[in-house]
């Protein structure tokens, strides 16, 4: 799984939120907090906030802050008052990751009367961040497609755990459909319960996760092993050429619309379904066309059978949310016209068309493919002259491309 990771720089200072005033106040006797961001490696995934670069065009992440005082962080006691959706951009200027206004720790010590909070400096602070960062203006998903993705927080002043939602684009404007991150948090990388380090020095890091899953990003098709050696004996025959030609490959995606992400979370991100006036949306990706016809597989009567001329698809996935409203499925139908086509001396001469369909039923038969950062690749084979053919996936992490299939045979 990919990790992102966010630092949070934290230094001994006065007060908890500041506000402007209180900056300048503060200014003269210490750091405020700062951030600074690593990336690991790149994935295939379109749109994928993947590196620094990404997160920075991305425009940013947003951060929530909750103050719990004397007291541990509990969603009957807490809300974002100390940072919310604060905006933190780079700047290439000074090569650092900044907002405004600067906050502060808290400062304090003090012993509930149960005594469950002791120590020194025991005011508690509780963050939580995702990416990229939006101002919830849904308006237009073409210019501001952060804002239309994400188009809704909790309230600042709402108590409980912290809250965003998340929709797809629709069709028409597909190409702007966002990537969307979020902080985990781990007995490793805590960022609950946190308080003023001794160490000005000391660091409170963010692991950023994707929080969506992507089908489709690797689409290939091929003949098979039966179907070749079919063709084969043909050529040998006295047929001096075949090739099989697919002339139509559209891939018809039916997934969820929308879904609330918790942003406090054990590890894995913490969708909950929402049931709108639209619980579905559909998303066709078209592979191949009658106007672009591929060559799956072809024979000549030199003796010499080519490799597999296998044809691979990437960066034509589209994102998903890792959920599923009871009765709405989210699938992937895959269609298919091809024909097998004979060269006659002068000319190729082509069989009927053959069409077909198949269907995935993405939970009930990978599921898998409902966690967080998880490819679903898809492979096509056809494996006779009657148009039958098989559908498989292969489910793998963000940045990988193994897993296991299993087959969908085409109705």
């Amino acid at each position: 799984m990919r990790r992102f990771y966010i630092y949070i720089l934290t230094f001994s200072l006065l007060l908890t939120a500041c506000s402007s005033e209180d900056t300048e106040s503060a200014a003269d006797s210490g750091v405020a907090i700062s951030f600074s961001t690593t990336m690991s490696t790149a994935t295939r995934a379109a749109n994928a906030i993947d590196d620094n670069t990404n997160l920075k065009n991305a425009g940013g992440f947003g951060v929530f802050g909750c103050y719990t005082g004397l007291h541990g962080y509990s969603d009957s006691n807490v809300r974002p008052d100390f940072m919310y959706n604060e905006h933190v951009t780079y700047n290439e200027s000074n090569s650092v990751w900044e907002y405004s206004p600067l906050k502060y720790w808290p400062n304090g010590e003090g012993e509930t009367s149960d005594g469950s909070v002791t120590g020194k400096n025991p005011h508690y602070v509780s963050f939580m961040a995702y990416a990229p960062w939006s101002d919830t203006d849904g308006t237009s998903p073409d210019t501001n497609p952060a804002g239309y993705c994400i188009p809704s927080f909790s309230l600042q002043g709402e108590i409980g755990n912290p809250w965003l939602t998340y929709r797809l684009i629709e069709q028409a404007h597909i190409a702007h459909q966002v990537d969307l991150l979020y902080a985990k948090h781990s007995n490793v990388h805590p960022i609950l319960d946190l308080k003023k380090p001794e160490n000005p020095n000391s660091k409170v890091r963010f692991q950023f996760e994707h929080a969506l899953a992507c089908v489709g990003d690797k689409v290939t098709i091929n003949c098979s092993n039966d179907m070749k050696a079919k063709l084969s004996e043909r050529v040998s025959g006295g047929i001096n050429n075949i090739k099989v030609d697919v002339t139509k490959l559209e891939i018809v995606y039916t997934l969820t619309s929308k879904a609330r992400l918790v942003l406090w979370n054990q590890g894995e991100a913490n969708w909950q379904t929402i049931y709108s006036e639209q619980p579905t949306c559909t998303r066709t990706v078209t592979l191949v066309d009658a106007k672009n016809p591929v060559v799956a597989y072809s024979v000549n009567d030199t003796g010499i059978t080519p490799e597999t001329e296998k044809d691979e698809w990437n960066g034509s996935g589209v994102f998903y949310i890792p959920i599923e409203l009871a009765a709405y499925p989210q699938t992937a139908q895959v269609n298919l016209t091809y024909c097998i086509s004979t060269y006659s001396g002068s000319a190729w001469v082509p069989s009927i068309p053959k069409e077909g369909s198949a269907t995935i039923n993405m939970k009930a038969e990978y599921s898998a493919a409902y966690q967080p950062g998880k490819h679903l690749y898809i492979n096509i084979t056809v494996d006779d002259e009657t148009m039958s053919f098989t559908v498989t996936a292969a489910i793998a992490d963000w940045t990988s491309g193994n897993g296991d299939g299993q087959n969908v045979e085409a109705i």
